[in-house]
């Protein structure tokens, strides 16, 4: 799943990086195609740079995609959607084209994803990590034969032996 957490975050910050560079190369045409109301060029540059801003933080956290900061983007990839559904559909402000439903259904679809891949991948983590460690089991250790029994005479003669060899 972290594969495809970094392969999507990558795609999106190459999303948000093209709408980005249309942005600040076009405004005007853009602004055609993005909005119904009066042209301000301010508001087209803040948004290209807030883009960027968006796309370089997905650059990164494709790096590290196990870290918490990827639902945020994933909630702040949703709120996008959302607030660019209402206002192509409740308030009428963006034209109904296919450039800007393809954008709506891209964003949506791409926040939804990582929410949804973060969360199994959270809990892939948090389910290995309560699990407890397999022990391993012990080596088995050559067992000693308990040495052979002997009678009081023997072991008298065996002490004997032992004490004439140490005195020689």
């Amino acid at each position: 799943m972290r594969a495809q957490i970094q392969i999507a975050l990558r795609l999106g910050a190459a999303f948000f990086l093209l709408i980005a560079l249309a942005l600040l190369a076009d405004p005007t045409g853009v602004h055609k195609a993005m909005s119904t109301g009066s042209f301000d060029s301010t508001t087209y540059f803040i948004l290209a740079a807030a883009t960027i801003s968006f796309s370089i933080i997905m650059i990164v956290m494709a790096q590290k995609p196990e870290s918490d900061l990827v639902g945020a983007v994933a909630s702040g990839l949703i709120i996008v959607a959302v607030a660019t559904g209402h206002q192509m559909l409740i308030v009428h402000a963006m034209p109904k084209s296919f450039g800007t439903i393809i954008t709506l259904i891209v964003i949506l679809g791409l926040g939804i994803f990582l929410l949804l891949a973060r969360t199994q991948e959270s809990e892939a983590s948090a389910a290995s990590a309560s699990r407890p460690a397999v022990k391993k089991a012990p080596a088995k250790k050559a067992v000693k034969k308990a040495p052979a029994r002997t009678t009081k005479k023997k072991a008298t003669k065996k002490s004997k032996k032992k004490a004439t060899k140490k005195r020689r």
